[in-house]
């Protein structure tokens, strides 16, 4: 199986009261634990608000907003899959997906073009 990065994107859920944030959460460790079962998830974090953004090398954001809330990316998720197909499939059955854009993108796994001294 190949590696896939899932990308959370988005500052928060539409309604954040407590009933909907455990709601929330509920169904995300629920489908976690599946991935888990199913031998697809490798590691996930929710990201910290704090943080820099790089603009240049010479330009450096330390106060944000960084970028408009679509923009964000609020935490990641490393899965399992046979393919492209099979990690969107996953990513769809996301409860996260409800409410945030998630990105899928496969971890490169073709030769290594830059050899670093070892």
């Amino acid at each position: 199986m190949q590696e896939f990065l899932l990308l959370i994107h988005g500052s928060g859920y539409k309604d954040e009261s407590p009933e909907m944030l455990k709601k929330h959460l509920d169904r995300y460790f629920n489908w976690m634990n599946g991935l888990v079962e199913k031998g697809n998830f490798v590691k996930g974090h929710r990201l910290d608000n704090s943080g820099n953004f790089l603009v240049d090398k010479d330009t450096v954001v330390s106060d944000g907003p960084f970028l408009e809330p679509k923009e964000i990316i609020g935490g990641y998720i490393l899965i399992k899959a046979n393919d492209l197909d099979m990690a969107t499939k996953i990513a769809q059955s996301c409860p996260l997906s409800d409410e945030f854009q998630i990105s899928i993108r496969p971890m490169y796994t073709g030769p290594n073009e830059h050899e670093f001294p070892k």
